[in-house]
């Protein structure tokens, strides 16, 4: 298992369990300049089929990725991933002696309910009611009353949250077949391990949370800890498509009042320099009420935004993945604001409302071509000819197809590129 590492210069770092976004990222020709980029863990979906699983051992597995690079001067280690990326690269990090955040507060934030009581004991006026749920014995906690949200205690991308308005509707929501057991305790299993180790007798990642419903302008808080100092770098509006909870559309900078962002920020910082999180990026999705005036924490996400990392850098000059680059490195960030050419970006999510074989997708001249023809876009094919759609996970009621960042010098124009742009790409479902 111990890689060849050629001698290099450039500082290397460990990539956990990359995600796609990251991939573009690390090819970009300045960061492979400056960098030595070292891939592991990208073997770890295939060890997790349903005959492997049962007997996969994540930390001699892990422990194993450490002892390969120990002694190979790693100067850090990168995981933004929401699972398995961001709490593998804290456990390497840890046993390595570099900077990054304590794998246990990873897997606890990680956790919708223990991040919930971190939550309440630190910023309470902005943590709603909530409860657990038992998925093989769903029954309405006493403390909440229809309607209520619900969602899985350990998720990801919205998957299986919906709103639920009767007993009925509970059992229906939180009811795993035996496929679903059998897939979703494959991939979890892992993360059930780490959750053991770290937290005694824990909470099951079957089990559910519910919570009081929320409403107003949902955002994302984006951030990072350094040294026990929490820092916002910005705060993104997240818009749904009418009448659902999918998201259309995240817009950076959010147009939300200045004083309410002021008092996001003032939760954000004051909750995330006090949960022992550090040397990490962070994400927080929150709720602004304006009839109530009122400020509530949806999730804690304890890792970076990878999705919108380009919108940051092309607003504000420096991508977040700079910052996580530097953070995982021990390097000092001074965060810049609005040093970058475009004054608004946007991250679009293209989907379908309903499933479909998914029959072509633009071709890789096609969307070669686009950078002549619209202001320097991101395009993110998220399916391939042949598939279907549920074949990904998707969230209740929507499929996401592709994703599309851009930039522009003002919401008008970056709209118009946006509808420019859907005439080019050519998906075709059956």
């Amino acid at each position: 298992m111990s890689p060849h590492l050629p001698v290099s210069a450039k500082p290397k770092i460990l990539v956990v369990c990359p995600t796609d976004w990251e991939k573009n990222e690390l090819h970009k020709p300045t960061v492979q300049a400056a960098f030595d980029f070292h891939i592991c863990g990208d073997d770890l979906y295939e060890r997790l089929s349903f005959e492997q699983a049962p007997t996969f051992d994540v930390r001699a597995y892990l422990m194993g990725i450490v002892d390969s690079y120990r002694s190979h001067g790693v100067a850090g280690v990168l995981g933004t991933g929401d699972y398995p990326g961001c709490m593998f690269s804290a456990f390497i990090a840890e046993q390595l002696g570099l900077p990054g955040p304590t794998p246990r507060e990873v897997v606890l934030l990680s956790h919708k309910y223990y991040s919930r009581l971190k939550q309440l004991a630190v910023v309470p006026e902005a943590t709603p009611r909530f409860a657990l749920v038992d998925s093989f014995f769903p029954d309405r906690p006493p403390s909440l009353d229809f309607p209520f949200f619900v969602k899985p205690v350990k998720g990801t991308m919205s998957i299986r949250a919906q709103m639920v308005d009767s007993q009925e509707a509970l059992e229906r929501a939180v009811a795993l077949t035996p496929e679903e057991l059998l897939r979703y305790g494959a991939m979890l299993h892992p993360y059930s391990q780490l959750l053991s180790h770290y937290e005694p007798d824990p909470i099951p990642i079957h089990y559910f949370i519910a919570e009081a419903p929320l409403s107003g302008v949902q955002v994302t808080v984006d951030g990072f800890v350094q040294s026990g100092v929490s820092t916002v770098m910005g705060i993104t509006d997240s818009i749904m498509y009418p009448g659902t909870i999918s998201f259309e559309r995240f817009e950076y900078p959010s147009s939300l009042p200045e004083g309410v962002q002021a008092r996001m920020v003032q939760i954000a910082n004051r909750l995330m320099s006090s949960v022992g999180f550090d040397h990490s990026c962070y994400n927080i999705e929150m709720f602004y009420d304006p009839a109530q005036d009122t400020i509530s924490i949806i999730e804690i996400n304890p890792r970076m935004s990878y999705q919108f990392a380009d919108l940051f850098e092309r607003v504000d000059g420096m991508s977040s993945f700079a910052v996580q680059l530097a953070l995982a490195t021990g390097k000092k960030v001074f965060w810049p604001r609005g040093e970058g050419p475009c004054k608004v970006a946007a991250s679009f999510v293209m989907r379908r409302f309903s499933d479909a074989q998914v029959v072509s997708v633009p071709s890789a001249a096609t969307l070669a071509r686009l950078h002549q023809l619209v202001p320097v876009p991101h395009v993110e094919p998220l399916c391939a000819a042949g598939e279907r759609l549920s074949d990904h996970d998707q969230d209740v009621g929507s499929f996401r197809y592709c994703i599309v960042n851009m930039a522009a010098q003002s919401k008008s124009e970056l709209y118009a590129h946006y509808a420019e742009l859907q005439q080019l790409l050519h998906f075709e479902f059956a």
